[in-house]
This record gives C-alpha cells, sequence and structure tokens, in this order.
C-alpha cells in the first residue's frame, strides 16, 4: 500500500487535505476493486491512517465517500467492514456490467492503438504468470488492468466510470473464481483471443468474448456464494 507523510521530506507533504483524502480513497478504492480487502473483513480507520502515515481525517473522508457508493457499509456501533454479497444482488449487478463492457469492448476495437494492443500483451504474460505461481489476488489485480485498459481506449469516460463503479461493488468477491477460473494457457486463452480480434478490428467478435468471459466467472461466483450461504443458513437476498 502507498504511504502519505506529512513529513517535510515527503514530496506529498504540501498537499492539502483534500487532495490527500483523494489519493486515499483511489487507493482503497483500487484495493476494492482487485481484491485486496476480503468479503465481511473490517476495517479500522486509525489502521488505515497509521499505514498511510497520515491523520485520520483525510482517512476517514475516503471512506464515507466509499460507504455512500456502496463499496464499504457502515453498520451499527460505527463498524466498517467490506460488504459480504448475495447471489440476488450479484446477479443484478453482473446483469447491468455485461452489455456495458461489451460495449466498451466493441467501442474500442476499431480505435484502440497498437502500442496499446502491445501493453496488453505485456499485462497477460504477468497475469499468466501469476496464476502459475497461485498468486490469486495478483493474478486479480492484473485481470482487473488488463481489462481497463480495453475500456479505456474507448475513449468513453462515462461508460470507463460506470464499469468501475460497478466492479467496485463485486471486486471483493471476484476470489471466488479461483482456482476453478483457470483457463489452459495456450493460444486459446480467453486474453489472447480478445487481443487478436483486436488487431484484426473484429468489434462484435471482441465483445462477444468480454462477454463469455464474465459469464464463466460469474458462475463460478455464484456457485461458491450459493454454497457458502446455503452452509450458512441464509436466504439468497
Amino acid at each position: 500500500m502507498r504511504t502519505f507523510s506529512e513529513d517535510a521530506d515527503d514530496p506529498d507533504a504540501g498537499l492539502s487535505r483534500d487532495s490527500l483524502s483523494t489519493m486515499i480513497y483511489k487507493r482503497l478504492r483500487s484495493n476494492l476493486m482487485t481484491c485486496a480487502f476480503e468479503p465481511g473483513e473490517r476495517l479500522n480507520i486509525r489502521h488505515l491512517a497509521a499505514a498511510f502515515e497520515t491523520s485520520p481525517t483525510p482517512v476517514r473522508e475516503a471512506i464515507m465517500q466509499l460507504v455512500r457508493e456502496g463499496g464499504l457499509e457502515l453498520r451499527p456501533g460505527h463498524e466498517l467492514r467490506v460488504p459480504v454479497l448475495t447471489v440476488e444482488r450479484y446477479l443484478k449487478i453482473k446483469a447491468v456490467r455485461a452489455p456495458l463492457e461489451r460495449l466498451a469492448t466493441e467501442t474500442a476495437t476499431p480505435l484502440i492503438s497498437d502500442t496499446t494492443l502491445n501493453e496488453l500483451a505485456r499485462i497477460n504474460e504477468k497475469f499468466l504468470s501469476a496464476e502459475n505461481k497461485k498468486r490469486w489476488k495478483e493474478a486479480l489485480s492484473l485481470n482487473t488492468e488488463f481489462h481497463f485498459t480495453v475500456y479505456a481506449a474507448s475513449g468513453n469516460e462515462v461508460l470507463l466510470n460506470t464499469i468501475e463503479n460497478l466492479w467496485l461493488l463485486t471486486g471483493p468477491f471476484l476470489i471466488n473464481q479461483y482456482p476453478s477460473a483457470i483457463h489452459p494457457h495456450d493460444s486459446a486463452h480467453p486474453h489472447l483471443l480478445l487481443i487478436d480480434a483486436m488487431r484484426r478490428r473484429a468489434s462484435r467478435e471482441a465483445g462477444e468474448i468480454v462477454l463469455q468471459g464474465l459469464e464463466k466467472g460469474s458462475s463460478l461466483i455464484v456457485k461458491k456464494l450459493t454454497t457458502h450461504q446455503a452452509r450458512k443458513g441464509k436466504p439468497n437476498r
């Protein structure tokens, strides 16, 4: 985790409180999107402030923004934690994500540069290496980087921000795909198929590849969430 200090020797020391709060917010938001925190995990503002080497105030401001967005929840007694997603809630989010991610991919395909396509190949190599080493959270972070590099190439910041908001709500639960979600590391890997389709400017094909990947991952997540809820005797609500 990146740290922030108010020490005079720190290059960030001159930042205003609002700027510091924004930086902390972005870092925590990224962590939530890439499964750095576990579902149900309790967070402590003072501990986070110590990690960022700052006072609790900018951390609290960042936290409250994430609470408003649904990435964190504040329970009675001021207990702050990562939400625990139900199957029904997850499926509702996925139903919105799917067409938007397909649209972003199809829009990006005729616009994406060769430089960005080469960057996607580089990210994918690191992603496959993380999977081979069973570093699941690292793999999830790289998978997120891969997909948002694609979506950013659409040039539509409204679409990109909307997808990011939806990933924020589901990020901590993506770990439920592993290790079942591993595709064979060969030329038929979905990331390689997507890069190839985008190089050929095959927009519909690229969109379909992204959609299929989301459907497969979602089925694994739903299976694990259903099993977990059944063990706890909780309804899928």
